[in-house]
């Protein structure tokens, strides 16, 4: 039950995202990334693909500088499961913005 609130407020926080990218609402996207991202490391597999959608649309927000800061943090994790996830984070991030990184 956790997990799909989890997922649906996923869903919404993608929307919302990509309906409000160029406004000018940045500071209020970032703190909803801030609630989005500790669930990166989900193991169920709708929640994953929610998250990594709703961080997809905190890209095209924000812009791919402000997700790459939240990145790079845990790329050179000493743990291998934490590494994997972030360079997932990473590869799709290089895919979706390659030129403005």
């Amino acid at each position: 039950r956790d997990l799909v609130h989890r997922q649906t407020a996923c869903a919404a926080i993608k929307h919302m995202a990509l309906g409000v990218s160029g406004f000018g609402c940045e500071d209020a996207l970032t703190h909803l990334i801030n609630y989005v991202w500790p669930n990166i490391f989900e193991t169920s597999p709708h929640v994953i693909n929610a998250v990594m959608e709703s961080i997809e649309g905190m890209r095209v927000a924000l812009g791919p500088s402000r997700v790459l800061h939240y990145c790079l943090q845990g790329m050179f994790h000493p743990a291998r499961k934490v590494r994997d996830v972030y360079w997932k984070i990473y590869n799709s991030l290089y895919i979706g913005s390659q030129d403005s990184l």
